[in-house]
C-alpha cells in the first residue's frame, strides 16, 4: 500500500474509533440524565432532581448526591456507583476527542498517531491548551473499554426501568 493510502487508512480508522468513543460516552451521559428526570417522581430526591443539567460532570454529581440518600435507588447503588466512577474517569478524554483539533503525526520508522489539542479552562490562565497523542492501539483500547462500559450501563438501566415500571410507553413524556 502506498504511504499516502496508509496514512489515509490510519486517519479513517482513528476517526472511526473517535466516533465510537464519543457515542459510547453519550449513551451513558443520556442515561444519567434520564435517571435524574425520572427520579423527580420520588420525593426523597426532590432536591437533587430540582434542576436539570446538560453537563455530564454535573449529572454525575447529582446522581452521587442521590445515592448518598436513603431511597429507591439503594438496591442499585453499588452497580451505579461503579459505572459512574469509571465513566467519570473518561470526561477529559471524551472532551478532548469530541472538541479537539486533530492532527495526524507519523515518524520515519512508521509509528503514527492522532494528536488532539483543545483550549480548556484552567484557574490561573485563559490560554491553557490540552494536548494528547493517541496511537491507533490506544484509541482501540479506549473504544473497547468505553463501549463495554456503555453496554454494562445499558443493561443496568434496563433492569432499573423494569424494576420501576419505566418501560417505554407511548403516553410517557420521556418516551
Amino acid at each position: 500500500m502506498p504511504i499516502k493510502e496508509s496514512y489515509e487508512a490510519d486517519i479513517e480508522e482513528g476517526q472511526r474509533l473517535r466516533g465510537w468513543i464519543a457515542n459510547a460516552y453519550a449513551q451513558i451521559e443520556f442515561l444519567l440524565g434520564d435517571l435524574i428526570l425520572r427520579c423527580r417522581a420520588f420525593p426523597e430526591y426532590e432536591v437533587e432532581t430540582g434542576s436539570f443539567t446538560h453537563s455530564a460532570v454535573k449529572r454525575v454529581r447529582q446522581v452521587r448526591r442521590m445515592l448518598q440518600k436513603a431511597g429507591r435507588l439503594e438496591p442499585f447503588a453499588a452497580e451505579l456507583t461503579s459505572i459512574i466512577d469509571r465513566f467519570e474517569e473518561r470526561h477529559e478524554t471524551r472532551n478532548l476527542l469530541a472538541h479537539g483539533f486533530c492532527t495526524y503525526l507519523c515518524t520515519p520508522s512508521g509509528d503514527a498517531g492522532l494528536q488532539f489539542q483543545k483550549w480548556h479552562r484552567q484557574d490561573d490562565r485563559d490560554d491553557a491548551r490540552l494536548i494528547r497523542c493517541f496511537r491507533l492501539p490506544d484509541l482501540a483500547i479506549e473504544e473497547d473499554s468505553l463501549v463495554a462500559l456503555s453496554g454494562e450501563a445499558s443493561r443496568l438501566f434496563q433492569r432499573m426501568h423494569r424494576h420501576f415500571g419505566w418501560e417505554a410507553r407511548p403516553d410517557d413524556p420521556l418516551f
